[in-house]
């Protein structure tokens, strides 16, 4: 597996062309794949005029009605039981063809920046394989005790932390073919008349996190989509208000923002959701293709950001005049996200359905929502003076602020927030297959009011070596996207994605990406 820059010899959409035509071909002239022999009986009968138009397609939905809930009892039906306990094992293996016309990203696109032109990676093209993607899935559901339903899930994947390819003894072929298995969900769900509690790692309560995810190809989220999992203990409870109406609550509480914070995040909000108007949702590219009802959220978090405020390094004695005075700024955020079946689905059915998802997010010290967000920020935390800033000089700063959340303002000199505003829209459509192919794209855009603001020349030791300039510190992430899926079977899945991500520096200069990902997954 090589990464290329060779723009003389074969472009990265030459590379993928063949891959897209075989695709192609695969959707398109296969019957069985193209669903032209599915119903050839009825078919028959309805050429020969033995049954009505309208006969035939109640036969065809009701054929499909079947097809899809045998699918379903065969997968209920694969669990094993031990001890009255269901075991099931499960998830998925993706290999990923990845065509990037800078060296900005590996897998993961987040909302990390695009590089600039002017630099080596971002003035030259990548191709790129992965297999990292691919999940094992285990979920433990114990039987029902005294009213009480319990569950255990654990999901890991192989895109843990490793070194950066290129350091000693890291190429990218061992980083690409021994990856670092990583925990990607990992909790236990309690389920009693009163409340539902679910404590471990998965995801944030805030924005109810991953049900409005848009449903696209690239690895984990691209910008302005929030996406991240980290510990918590919630309470919630779907209470029915009606036939048709529910109303789910939910409160947690969940790890601090920072390292060495003294309090965690707290987070409260309430989705409100319409039974009665449902369309397919496939939250994520390997996500089973089911119904989702017509639903609003809205949600808050609250936090604590801090900072040690004792002051510069004495030049002469090394000492530091208060190392327990602490500098305090409170984060904040809300969120309000909406999915509208635009083409509801009736009777169940999947095919010629569509729907759209809305969301909205502001906040200060959220960065972490996001992933990959850092806004150029790096900590530590440092002075704009060496001799009048209270957070220290060159020889002082906090290591225990993550990137993005936090800094001192150059201009006030003023412990802040870090300020992030998002909105993103996306739509999907679910082809007359019922939902074995499903077309889509959107829009995305995040940006920060202050993250210009935090810049930080007074020794490049800190950041890594580096400077907070206006030449590294973005203020803008902004994407589009298109793609197709389709299942060739419950297990076979391929997809194609064309995306565009634009930074905006603090600058005013702008870089761009533009990704061809073709991915094939088997689902288990």
């Amino acid at each position: 597996m090589n990464r290329v820059a060779c723009r003389d010899r074969i472009t990265v959409g030459q590379a993928l062309a063949g891959m897209v035509a075989l695709v192609t071909v695969l959707l398109f002239t296969q019957p069985s794949f193209g669903g032209g022999d599915e119903h050839r009986t009825l078919r028959l009968l309805l050429d020969k005029n033995i049954i009505t138009q309208e006969e035939y397609d109640q036969a065809v939905q009701e054929e499909e009605r079947a097809k899809v809930e045998e699918e379903q009892r065969m997968k209920e039906a694969t669990a094993i039981t031990k001890n009255g306990l269901q075991v099931k094992l499960g998830g998925f293996a993706e290999i990923d063809f990845v065509g990037d016309n800078t060296q900005s990203f590996a897998e993961i696109i987040g909302n990390r920046p695009v590089l600039h032109s002017n630099t080596v990676a971002g003035a030259n093209s990548q191709f790129f394989t992965s297999p990292r993607s691919s999940r094992i899935i285990l979920d433990v559901r114990a039987p029902e005790r005294g009213g009480i339903k319990s569950r255990f899930y654990f999901a890991m994947d192989f895109l843990g932390n490793q070194p950066a390819i290129g350091t000693s003894g890291v190429s990218e072929f061992s980083s690409q073919t021994s990856p670092v298995p990583r925990i990607f969900q990992l909790y236990f769900l309690v389920e009693s008349p009163a409340v539902d509690v679910k404590i471990g790692q998965d995801w944030s309560e805030f924005g109810f996190m991953s049900e409005y995810s848009r449903g696209q190809l690239s690895v984990a989220a691209t910008p302005a989509n929030m996406f991240n999992r980290w510990i918590q203990a919630s309470l919630s409870k779907q209470l029915r208000l009606t036939d048709t109406l529910t109303l789910i609550p939910v409160f947690s509480v969940e790890r601090p923002p920072q390292a060495a914070g003294t309090l965690p995040s707290f987070v409260a909000g309430v989705q409100v959701a319409h039974h009665g108007l449902q369309a397919p949702y496939t939250g994520s590219s390997t996500g089973d293709v089911s119904l989702k009802p017509l639903s609003l959220q809205v949600s808050g978090v609250g936090r604590r950001l801090e900072a040690n405020s004792g002051g510069p390094t004495n030049a002469t004695t090394g000492g530091q005049p208060n190392l327990s005075s602490q500098t305090y700024v409170t984060g904040w955020g809300v969120s309000t996200s909406l999915f509208i079946p635009v083409l509801p689905s009736r009777d169940g059915e999947m095919g010629n359905t569509a729907h759209v998802v809305m969301e909205g997010v502001t906040g200060a010290g959220i960065s972490d929502m996001f992933n990959g967000l850092s806004w150029g920020v790096c900590n530590p935390v440092c002075g704009y003076s060496s001799t009048s800033s209270g957070f220290g000089g060159d020889a002082f700063g906090q290591t225990n602020i993550d990137n993005g959340l936090a800094a001192v303002s150059s201009q006030t000199g003023k412990f802040e927030a870090i300020r992030t505003t998002s909105m993103m829209v996306h739509a999907t459509y679910y082809l007359p297959d019922q939902g074995k192919t499903w077309v889509g794209g959107g829009y995305g855009t995040i940006y920060s009011s202050n993250a210009s603001e935090m810049t930080c020349t007074v020794s490049a030791s800190f950041c890594g070596g580096a400077m907070r300039t206006s030449q590294s510190i973005y203020v803008r992430d902004s994407t589009y996207y298109a793609y197709v899926f389709h299942d060739f079977t419950q297990e076979i899945r391929a997809a194609l994605m064309t995306n565009w991500v634009r930074t905006t520096y603090a600058d005013g200069v702008n870089a761009e990406n533009h990704r061809i990902q073709l991915s094939f997954f088997w689902r288990f």
